[in-house]
């Protein structure tokens, strides 16, 4: 809905003045406004009512009062006005927030508005105000967006009453509804109705306008040209400089739509036709201009530049022909065409620069001050695209022509030049060709006025320039008091920015480069208070630097450490410990020169062991230990090696000083101490034997020490990397299992026995010895010894079933494993393993005999359960008194061993009315038991 602006009318003076017997309808319609009660004929009381009650009481009225009463098409004209009003309070205390609300009643008031104007037209049609009734009407309707309608209302306006004062403003409203469709006739008709109203009309001009428009949109471009040219010169604008921003809106709109249709001519030379007063010459320029901006616009760089030398050929006399050949200029630096551009930059200025005598009488002219402000900007842009050419092509040439513009624009903007930063581009053009005090005067000027820092940036340039003046001409020390004093200068106005911190510490870095190390230490004091957290950091780090080459290393220490401690982050403080190191170093030197070489190792020393990161640390260390060594300080020695093998076990001389500590342990008669460096030369040594061998004395060393932690760590290591050959690696794991036996480290006794029999299977023949075969037997019979344990603590009582299942399984296994160590055939190891599994047979027998019985049986199945684990028992004691035979009959070939006897003690106990009887030879078979 649109946004209605409603002014309040008095719309019942419109209604009224078409009604006779005015003052009778008014004290009638009177009464409607007040009440009034009267005795006699004196009034007693009168009160005004509300609006809206007056609005109700007229609407009842015109509900009964008929067409033929005088009163009534007034009571409509006080309606309507008391609608309006209600429309304009809705608008005046419209609540955003209820703004649907307020647009509803908007709309219906005004729908009551419009229905009381057409009630008034249809009952009172030949009424001689009914074109004003018209004209509200029809605007009633375009506030409700109801268009149609209201251009049907004014055109029975414009039918009926051509001589309203109302015509030419509905004229001109049926031509926007004309020009808006893209009926262009109807809309040059419709304005020229309200052209034919005169100049003095307030929409004269504007129809002017928009029948030029119209006529435009037709093709028809020297009407519509006639049309324009009336616009601007009813308007009569004045110097295009002094117009309001309104006016000037209006000026080039006016002549943007006159260029539009003027660009089209063949021959623009008739705009004279529409312009021939002398004082509407400006307004030929201006439609040229406007038509070469259009061309510009459309990127037509080509006919907008012919446009402006048309201009200029044909009216060589006007004052604007430094503005046309400017617009040229302007176009070709536009259209980047650089060459052309500075060409006729060259020629307009030599013609027309400020000192030419094209000027002489024409300086307070308009055309002056623009070639003025033109020129300047343009010498500017000339200069730079050279400069910027030179930056390219390094040509000399064009180096050349940025200078004689910065030299031309000197000679007639210098006032300007600091504003413009002419000193700061023409002083890089300069640095750039290398002439560097010329430079630098010219950023003197940019920058300074005096004590006074007027740019940041130029500033800047003139400490870069003297820096770079005084390393040409290092004996100058002209260029190294500039440097210093405006490095000084700008940070002490400029101490949080980054760059002029950069800069305080480059001179400072400037004085120790030049090793003016003194100046150094003067130049910190001075600047570091200054500066901020980080600058004054880098400054004290030079300061230290300083006093190192001035042999002040407990000084340049001191610094370093507390830089260290205040820096927070790693590379910052690794370089100032890079420094500290250098600087223990330098003190560890003075004191060797001094003899003090005590003294000297402790300083090399302390490096490592403050500063164990610092790169010098590893070699500083070395040089101690070699120091320590040469002058038979044995403890030092030690000490410090193994400080350098703790360190530095990735150094090059790693191994190197672990073959000097060997040495130095035995000067010193630690022989424990000597095998821990025997292990590391196991570690470090390329050669394989001499792994081996030092390894494993490494490992008898602790072990004849008794250090068996550290013997079974050498075992474990030589057992883990050597497993050839076969009989060491064996021996390797065997040391294992008596050292954990000594520990009592049952886990890892095991542990190293399954693995010996592990690796043994996985073994050919030819590898083995009788000594591995030994230690194989052995394990398996540990480890079988270990199994018969636990099957013996398995006690058969409830749960039974799950009882007799572990109980079995332990049999099981210890049974196997003993017949694996009887396949080494060990006599003593085969014996006894016979014996042991025979005595794990009538263990088991026993065991099932005097098991737990299931209670809640009866007498006669307790005896039945009885007599079924007699049955079950009876050939678990056969296979034991079988075992115990066989091993008896292992002494007929001479065999001896207290297991045998063993053997026969049982077979007395389980048998002994046939403990004499002949064994079962036939059981044996080659590799064991069967």
């Amino acid at each position: 809905m649109r946004n209605y602006t409603l002014s309040l009318l008095c719309l019942s003076g419109y209604l009224l003045t078409g009604c006779s017997t005015q003052v009778e309808q008014e004290a009638t319609l009177r009464d409607l406004d007040m009440q009034s009660s009267q005795v006699g004929q004196a009034p007693v009381f009168v009160k005004p009512k509300s609006e809206e009650e007056v609005r109700q009481a007229y609407d009842s009225y015109l509900r009964t009062a008929g067409s033929e009463e005088k009163g009534r098409r007034a009571a409509m004209g006080r309606l309507a006005e008391l609608e309006m009003k209600k429309l304009k309070d809705l608008e005046d205390n419209q609540d955003t927030s209820q703004q649907g609300v307020a647009d509803t009643a908007q709309v219906a008031s005004l729908q009551n508005t419009i229905d009381l104007f057409n009630k008034a037209l249809e009952e009172y049609p030949d009424a001689k105000d009914n074109d004003l009734i018209l004209y509200k009407l029809a605007q009633n309707y375009d506030k409700l967006g109801r268009d149609e309608e209201s251009l049907a209302v004014l055109r029975r306006l414009t039918e009926q009453f051509p001589q309203s004062v109302h015509y030419p403003e509905a004229q001109f409203r049926i031509g926007e509804y004309a020009f808006i469709t893209e009926d262009y006739l109807s809309a040059e008709t419709a304005y020229s109705e309200v052209i034919f109203a005169g100049e003095a009309h307030p929409l004269y001009e504007q129809a002017l306008t928009k029948r030029g428009w119209s006529r435009y949109k037709q093709g028809l471009n020297p009407e519509a040209i006639e049309d324009f040219s009336l616009a601007i010169k009813h308007r009569k604008f004045g110097n295009e400089a002094s117009l309001s921003d309104k006016d000037k809106g209006d000026f080039n709109e006016y002549f943007r739509a006159l260029a539009l249709a003027a660009k089209n001519l063949p021959d623009l030379a008739s705009l004279n036709d529409f312009f021939n007063e002398p004082e509407q010459q400006p307004y030929i320029y201006q439609t040229y201009l406007m038509i070469s901006n259009l061309q510009v616009m459309e990127k037509r760089y080509a006919q907008a530049n012919q446009v402006m030398h048309q201009f200029i050929k044909t009216y060589p006399d006007a004052t604007e022909v430094p503005d046309a050949l400017l617009q040229t200029i302007t176009i070709l630096r536009i259209s980047e065409q650089v060459e052309q551009y500075t060409v006729a930059m060259e020629s307009f200025y030599q013609s027309y620069n400020l000192e030419s005598t094209f000027w002489n009488s024409r300086k307070a002219t308009a055309s002056y001050q623009h070639v003025k402000d033109s020129m300047r900007d343009n010498i500017l842009l000339v200069a730079d695209a050279q400069q910027s050419a030179y930056r390219r092509t390094k040509q000399a040439s064009n180096l050349a022509q940025a200078e004689k513009w910065y030299k031309r624009y000197l000679s007639h903007y210098s006032v300007h030049a600091r504003q413009d930063k002419v000193y700061i581009a023409y002083g890089e053009l300069l640095a750039a060709r290398g002439d560097n005090a010329e430079a630098l005067a010219l950023f003197e000027k940019a920058a300074y006025d005096g004590e006074i820092l007027l740019d940041k940036d130029a500033a800047y340039a003139t400490i870069d320039l003297t820096d770079k003046l005084y390393r040409a001409e290092p004996n100058n020390k002209k260029w190294l008091e500039k440097h210093l004093a405006y490095s000084a200068q700008s940070a002490r106005l400029y101490a949080t920015e980054d760059r002029y911190q950069k800069v305080s510490l480059h001179a400072v870095e400037l004085a120790y480069k030049n090793q003016r190390y003194e100046d150094v230490l003067n130049l910190t004091n001075t600047l570091s208070s200054n500066l901020s957290k980080s600058t004054q950091t880098e400054a004290s780090y030079i300061k230290a630097l300083a006093l190192l080459k001035l042999n002040r290393a407990v000084d340049a220490e001191s610094i370093l450490i507390e830089l260290a401690k205040q820096a927070t982050a790693t590379e910052a403080r690794t370089k100032f410990q890079e420094a500290q190191a250098l600087a223990i170093y330098q003190q560890g030197k003075d004191e060797l020169n001094a003899q003090n070489k005590d003294k000297a190792i402790a300083q090399y020393v302390r490096i490592a062991q403050q500063l164990p990161k610092a790169s010098i640390a590893a070699d500083a260390l070395y040089e101690a230990i070699n120091l320590s060594i040469a002058n038979e300080l044995w403890p030092t020695a030690a000490a410090t090696i193994e400080l350098f093998q703790k360190l530095y076990a990735s150094h090059p001389n790693y191994k190197d000083a672990t073959r000097q500590l060997s040495n130095v342990y035995l000067k010193l008669g630690q022989s424990d101490r000597a095998a821990l460096v025997f292990e590391k030369i196991s570690a470090q040594d390329s050669d394989k034997s001499v792994q081996m061998a030092a390894l494993w004395q490494a490992a008898e060393l602790y072990e004849t020490k008794d250090k068996l932690d550290d013997a079974i760590r050498a075992y474990v290591s030589y057992a883990n990397t050597y497993t050839s050959p076969y009989p060491q690696y064996m021996e390797s794991m065997n040391k294992l299992v008596e050292l954990y036996s000594k520990k009592r480290d049952g886990k890892s006794v095991d542990s190293w026995r399954e693995k010996i029999l592990s690796t043994d299977k996985k073994t050919i023949v030819n590898y083995k010895t009788d000594r591995t075969n030994f230690i194989a037997a052995q394990a398996a019979l540990a480890l079988a010894s270990a199994k018969q344990a636990k099957f013996a603590g398995v006690q058969l009582r409830e749960p039974l079933t799950q009882r007799l299942r572990e109980k079995k399984q332990f049999m099981q296994e210890a049974i196997n494993l003993y017949g694996e160590a009887s396949s080494y055939r060990v006599a003593t190891i085969t014996t006894e393993s016979a014996y042991a599994i025979g005595d794990i047979y009538q263990h088991f027998s026993k065991a099932l005999l005097t098991s737990e019985r299931p209670a809640n049986l009866s007498p006669e199945e307790l005896e039945q359960y009885d007599i079924l684990l007699e049955d079950q028992a009876f050939p678990f004691e056969e296979k034991a008194i079988e075992f115990h035979e066989i091993n008896i009959a292992r002494s007929a070939d001479g065999t001896e061993s207290k297991w045998i006897k063993e053997s026969f003690n049982a077979l007395k106990t389980l048998f002994p009315s046939r403990y004499a009887r002949a064994g079962k030879a036939d059981v044996y078979r080659e590799g064991g038991v069967k």
